[in-house]
């Protein structure tokens, strides 16, 4: 893998690499700024954990880059750009300059976020992944990092980077990829489908309406393992028994996402 860490100052296609913001499993993020049209505002770039070694990779990277460019919604973060650079592929996209979810909730000064803003945020990612799953695609890798704000305070939903196109709408077999706190139960197994978002949406809700995740791990674990266990067998604890405040007709909602909450198991205090 080429070393990506000093790419500050260079080039890469038409942007000039202004500064890193962020770096992650399946890329790392810088900010860019166009070298021709100086006054255009400023870009993300993502410089992806990959290298195209056949001319059928960059194909595929190429018509995967077409399938997102597509996706035209207002709380969906827009790609502007793809290409490769030594055979490394990046894409270029609009800079959410208000920071992610995750950000926001290292610095909430209480548990769980105000019921109206974790309605607000949840509304507009609902809206942006019943978009995307309109157009047969499924995100794989919803978590608070991937759910960005502009500049006016709105949820972007951020990096399909793994996303896939599915066929229709049913189930299709894929490799284990997601971040386990946030994963179906059916993800660990491969199996990835529309509600392996919903799943995700709905670990996120309990995570801003109670402060807490949907589990608690113990910490010697071996992640992938324990949260899938948990996730398989487990039943979160009611959000209300948490958050005593929050509408019990809320937190059926947030249940409703849950698959575990349709398959057998003991009654809920």
């Amino acid at each position: 893998m080429t070393n990506r860490s000093g790419y500050t100052s260079k080039q890469i296609g038409n942007y000039r690499i202004v500064a890193e913001i962020s770096s992650g499993s399946y890329g790392i993020v810088y900010q860019g700024r166009h070298i021709i049209f100086e006054d255009d505002p400023v870009v993300a770039i993502k410089l992806l954990h990959a290298h195209l070694g056949s001319s059928q990779e960059h194909e595929q990277f190429i018509q995967e880059a077409r399938l997102l460019r597509k996706l035209k919604h207002p709380h969906i973060l827009p790609i502007l750009d793809a290409g490769t650079q030594d055979n490394i592929p990046y894409l270029v996209m609009q800079y959410a300059s208000g920071g992610s979810l995750k950000d926001r909730q290292k610095h909430q000064s209480s548990l769980s976020f105000p019921l109206e803003e974790a309605l607000k945020i949840l509304s507009q990612i609902g809206q942006a992944l019943n978009y995307a799953h309109q157009q047969n695609i499924v995100h794989r890798d919803l978590k608070p990092a991937n759910i960005l704000f502009n500049a006016q305070g709105d949820a972007l939903l951020a990096d399909f980077g793994i996303a896939r196109m599915l066929p229709s709408a049913n189930s299709r077999l894929f490799d284990i990829t997601g971040t386990p706190e946030y994963m179906a139960p059916e993800q660990f197994e491969g199996i990835v489908s529309i509600k392996s978002d919903q799943y995700a949406l709905g670990c996120i809700a309990y995570e801003l309406l109670t402060g807490q995740k949907t589990f608690t791990i113990p910490p010697d674990a071996i992640k992938l393992l324990a949260w899938g266990y948990h996730h398989r067998t487990k039943d979160p604890v009611p959000l209300t028994q948490l958050n005593p405040l929050l509408p019990v007709y809320i937190e059926q909602a947030v249940l409703k996402l849950c698959p575990l909450q349709q398959r057998p198991g003991p009654p809920r205090p």
